[in-house]
C-alpha cells in the first residue's frame, strides 16, 4: 500500500511543480509592506514574507534621496543608480551627490565614485568617470571609456584600457598594464610583470621580471621587449621534448638535441652532400621590409635549399638546426678529403725522398767514376 501511494505521489510531483510555477508571486509570499504613490496609485516599495524587497521608480523622475557625507544604501530612480557604503571623508563628502552619479551606475564601499553612464565602482576611494568603465579595489582611477581596473593605485585613462595590479598605468587606447609599476602609456601598448614600460611607443609589448629595480623600456613603436634574467625556455610540444632555450646571461639559442629524443638515424654521404651544396647559390642580399636599408645579409635562398635537401615541407624557410647540420657534415666531408690528400702527400713525400736518396747515390757513384777516370787519364 505504501509503495502504491509513493508511486502516485511521485507521478503527481511534475504537475504540482507546474502549478506552482504558474501561480502568481503572491501565492508564494505575502506582501508585508507596500508603499504606494501617484495617480492612479502605484507601488513604490514592497517587502514580502519571503524576504523580497523591491523599490520601483521611473527613469528621469524624482530627486536624489540623500546627499552629503554619511553611510547609506540608496536607490536613485531618476538615474537608475545604486549606492551602498559610506562617503564620510571628514569634508565635503560629495562622492554620492547628484553631480557625481552617472545614469545606470553602481558604487559601493568607501569614498567611491561612479560618475558617468553605465559605470561601476567598488572598494575604497576608487573613481570611475569614463563611460561604461568599471573598477574594483583601492585608489584606482578609470577615466577612459570602457576602461577596467582592479587592484590598487592604478590609472586607466585610455579608451578600452585595462590596468590590473599595483601602481600601474594604462594611458593609451586599448592599452593593457598588468603587474607592479608597469606603464602602457601609448595606444595598443602592453606592459606586463615588474617595472615594464612602453615608454610612449604605440603597439609596443614589454614584459619584465623582478631581477632589478630598473625599468625595461621600449625603444620603438610596435616593438617586442622581454627581460627574464633566469633565461628562456620555449617548448613546441606537450612533453617538453622539442624546443629551444636561452641560458641566463646567454646570447644564443640552445636547441634540444638529446640523442634519446631522436630515432631513425641514417648516415650521411659526405661527397653527395658536397655535390648538393655546389648547387645551392650563396649570395648577399637585403630584406625588402627591413627598416635599416643599409644592412646586407649573406646566405642561401630557402627554395634552393629545399630543392637540394628537402628537409622541410615549407619551401620558404630554412631550419637553422638543419643548416648547422649540413655545414658540420660538409666540414667533416672536407676534412676526410684533406686527410686522404694528406696521406697521398705523405706517401709521395716518402717516394720522393727515396728517389732523392737514389739520385744522391747515383750522383756519388758518377762522381766516383769521374774521379777514377781522371786518375787513369792523369797516369797516362
Amino acid at each position: 500500500m505504501f509503495h502504491r501511494i509513493r508511486r502516485v505521489g511521485l507521478t503527481a510531483l511534475p504537475f504540482l511543480a507546474a502549478a506552482l510555477a504558474a501561480s502568481p508571486a503572491g501565492a508564494q509570499s505575502d506582501i508585508l509592506l507596500r508603499l504606494r504613490s501617484g495617480s492612479p496609485a502605484g507601488d513604490r516599495f514592497r517587502v514580502d514574507s519571503a524576504g523580497g524587497v523591491v523599490a520601483i521608480g521611473e527613469l528621469g523622475i524624482g530627486i536624489i534621496p540623500a546627499t552629503g557625507s554619511g553611510y547609506r544604501m540608496m536607490w536613485y530612480p531618476f538615474k537608475a543608480a545604486f549606492r551602498a557604503g559610506g562617503t564620510d571623508d571628514g569634508g565635503a563628502g560629495n562622492y554620492w551627490d547628484d553631480a557625481n552619479i552617472g545614469f545606470y551606475s553602481w558604487a559601493g564601499g568607501n569614498l567611491t565614485k561612479a560618475g558617468a553612464f553605465g559605470t561601476f565602482a567598488f572598494g575604497d576611494q576608487t573613481e570611475v568617470t569614463g563611460v561604461d568603465g568599471a573598477a574594483f579595489g583601492g585608489s584606482n582611477i578609470v577615466s577612459g571609456t570602457a576602461g577596467f581596473s582592479t587592484g590598487a593605485s592604478n590609472r586607466c585613462t585610455g579608451f578600452g584600457c585595462v590596468a590590473m595590479g599595483f601602481t600601474n598605468t594604462a594611458g593609451g587606447q586599448g592599452a593593457v598594464a598588468i603587474g607592479y609599476r608597469v606603464t602602457a602609456d601609448a595606444d595598443y601598448a602592453v606592459a606586463l610583470g615588474h617595472r615594464a614600460s612602453a615608454n610612449g611607443h604605440d603597439g609596443a609589448f614589454v614584459a619584465a621580471d623582478q631581477s632589478t629595480t630598473d625599468s625595461l623600456e621600449a625603444s620603438a613603436n610596435n616593438q617586442f621587449n622581454t627581460r627574464y634574467a633566469g633565461g628562456y625556455r620555449l617548448y613546441t610540444n606537450a612533453t617538453t621534448t622539442t624546443g629551444v632555450s636561452l641560458n641566463a646571461g646567454g646570447s644564443s639559442w640552445n636547441v634540444i638535441s638529446d640523442r634519446n629524443r631522436k630515432e631513425n638515424f641514417l648516415g650521411v654521404d659526405g661527397e653527395d652532400l658536397l655535390m648538393r651544396l655546389r648547387a645551392v647559390p650563396v649570395t648577399t642580399w637585403q630584406y625588402r621590409d627591413e627598416a635599416d636599408r643599409t644592412v646586407r645579409h649573406m646566405g642561401p635562398m630557402a627554395q634552393d635549399w629545399h630543392a637540394a635537401f628537402g628537409f622541410s615541407r615549407d619551401a620558404t624557410t630554412i631550419n637553422m638546426s638543419d643548416l648547422d647540420g649540413v655545414n658540420l657534415a660538409g666540414v667533416k666531408a672536407l676534412e676526410q678529403r684533406t686527410a686522404a690528400l694528406q696521406q697521398q702527400l705523405t706517401a709521395r713525400d716518402a717516394e720522393i725522398a727515396q728517389l732523392r736518396a737514389r739520385q744522391d747515390a747515383s750522383d756519388r757513384r758518377i762522381a766516383e767514376l769521374e774521379a777514377a777516370v781522371r786518375a787513369i787519364t792523369h797516369q797516362k
